[in-house]
Parts: C-alpha cells; structure tokens; sequence
C-alpha cells in the first residue's frame, strides 16, 4: 500500500513539473516578475540569465519558494557572485521536492563584461534526479549561455540559452528542457522598467510571453509585478534593502495550481556595477 501511495505521489510531482513553463529558481526577484528576467543584471540576476551577474559586487543570497503552498513541492537554493579573474564566478545550489522525490542543480556560471555595453555570461550545469527506492539515480550535465547589451541608455536587450547542448537525464524517463528566451527591458524616469520577453521551452507548443515591471520607489525600496502566459500567471514582490541585505518577497499565482510565495535575502558587499557610459 505504502509503495502504491510512493508512486501516485512522483507521478504527481513529475506532472507539477512538466506543467511549469519556465524553470524557475528561488529567487524571488525573477517569481515576482513571472519571468521576464532576460535583462536583469547584478545580484538579482543570480539563478537567471547569465550575463547578468557581469556587473554584480560581492553578494550571497539564499531562496525559498513554496510551489502550489505544498512544502514538498517547496524549492531552496543558495548562490555566490565573485567577482575574480577579469569577471563574476557565480556558484549555485538548487533543491526541489523532499525524500521520495526531489531534483537537485549545482552550477557554476561566469560572466564578464566585453565592452561598455555587452556583457556575456556562461553556466556549467550538473543535475540529480533522486526516487526513493529507485536503484540509480539519474543525472546529466548541462550548459546555458546568455548575452545582455545596452544600445541606448534607456533600452536594454537580452537573450539566453539554457540547456545549450539539449542534454537528457540518463537512466530515467525524465527530460531536461531546452530553452531559448528573449527581451528588452525600458527604463525611464525615475529608475522604473518595463521588461518583454518571449522564450520558446522544448516541453510546451509555442511562444510564452512574460511581462515585468519594476517600480523604484526609493534607493532601497522597489515593488514589481509581472505576468506570463501558458499558463497564464500573475505575480507581485516588493525588495527592501538596509545596510548591505535585500529582502524580497513574491508570490505567483497559476491559474491551474494555485500560489507559489517566495523569498529570498541576499548581503551585497557593495553595489552592483552600472553601465559604463
């Protein structure tokens, strides 16, 4: 009886998984903006488009999301912006699911800064599928790839690759999606964006298209929303920061399976980098 219940249970989660279009992280920035996250850069790019950590400072952060308010759906994670070398290493960790069924990703991205506008950023990828009961595990190795520019003062471009080379998990039925994303990201006065982005994922038919905003309400006080389509989801978050930590806060709303809070706080030693003009 006790294996039947096992085995209804990872047939739902797998379905959870596989009806998410995006592959989200914890962090609460990129929740709170449904995913339009192509062209974010410093800290808060951590977990999302590569190229943006370019021009983040020293930082580390930890996330927590509570997918579908059902804490073995819950997903954690940690990361590290390094800046070293001529540019930013960025270590990951993320953690999804609970003892019968959980994914694991540790990354480890680099990104730098070519000119004073583009900036280009690469993940090294390895993933753990884990079944309790299960006589193997599985696992592969994947590479995302993701460039940012910034053509104007205002107007900011940004595309990324994740699971460059369409790798699969081996020994398992279990499929790594590939994904290619896409956007543009408008500021104007008084430091507030409006970030578009489209992506095609391996596992959904079509375009899905993703909406941002981000209002600055002060220097330490921003509040955003986004919404994104199939399925269609919306989400609000705010970020405080005070002396050197942010706190954001976010929560999604998908309109087949309900909420997904999030937090995340993060220390940055200093501020991120701007474009150089």
């Amino acid at each position: 009886m006790i294996s039947v219940i096992k085995l209804i249970v990872i047939i739902f989660l797998f379905a959870i998984s596989h009806a998410s279009a995006q592959d989200y992280t914890s962090n609460a920035y990129g929740e709170a903006l449904c995913g339009a996250v192509s062209c974010l850069t410093g800290s808060d790019a951590a977990g999302l488009n590569p190229a943006g950590t370019a021009l983040a400072d020293w930082s580390a952060g930890i996330g927590y999301n509570d997918r579908f308010m059902m804490k073995e759906l819950s997903q954690k994670s940690a990361r590290i912006t390094m800046p070293v070398l001529g540019g930013v290493f960025t270590p990951e960790f993320n953690y999804y699911g609970f003892s019968l069924f959980n994914t694991s990703k540790a990354s480890l991205g680099y990104a730098k800064q070519l000119s004073k506008t583009i900036c280009a950023g690469i993940n090294l990828n390895y993933h753990n599928v884990h079944i309790d009961d299960s006589p193997t595990n599985a696992n592969t190795m994947s590479g995302d790839f993701g460039i940012i520019c910034r053509p104007t003062k205002s107007l900011t471009l940004g595309t990324y690759i994740r699971n460059i080379s369409n790798s699969q998990y081996s020994g398992s039925d279990t499929i790594l999606p590939a994904l290619i994303q896409v956007g543009a990201a408008y500021s104007f006065y008084g430091g507030h964006t409006i970030c578009v982005d489209v992506d095609r994922n391996s596992l959904v038919h079509g375009i899905t298209a993703h909406i941002g905003v981000i209002g600055r309400i002060n220097d330490n006080v921003k509040i955003l929303a986004g919404v994104s389509t199939q399925p269609m989801t919306v989400g609000v978050g705010a970020e405080f920061g005070f002396k050197g930590f942010l706190l954001q806060f976010a929560a999604r709303r998908n309109q087949y399976l309900g909420w997904i809070p999030a937090v995340s706080v993060c220390w940055r030693r200093g501020e991120d980098k701007p474009w150089e003009r």
